[in-house]
């Protein structure tokens, strides 16, 4: 079940909070409904795995009741996690800001904010 939205590089840092809060929609909610009723281990994922992903995840801890500071940091590993990766994403797509692809506190935030 896919996320709607999320599949290409944001043109800039400040279009990547408006990815995020396009992703939550009607299919949003079945996805995260989907895998809050899972009767078993449920495996989500994206291309780097910090964006559709990150969402995802925000939401979930959130519907569990987590702090935003918590899912906050817990997005935010996946700057350090993917670094490397994205550093030599950007080396190979030299049009792409790097500040558009690291994780920023600011993004997943604003999708909090709206929860």
């Amino acid at each position: 079940m896919p996320v709607t939205g999320g599949g290409d590089t944001p043109k800039s840092p400040e279009e990547v909070a408006s990815v995020y809060l396009g992703m939550l929609d009607k299919q949003m909610d079945k996805i995260i409904q989907t895998i809050l009723d899972a009767k078993s281990n449920v495996l989500y994922f994206c291309g780097a795995g910090k964006d559709r992903t990150g969402v995802v995840s925000a939401i979930i801890l959130k519907k569990l009741g987590f702090d935003d500071q918590t899912i906050i940091d817990d997005y935010m590993k996946t700057k350090e996690n993917l670094l490397d990766f994205l550093t030599d994403y950007v080396k190979e797509h030299p049009q792409v800001d790097i500040n558009t692809v690291v994780p920023n506190e600011n993004n997943i935030r604003k999708v909090l904010d709206t929860l």
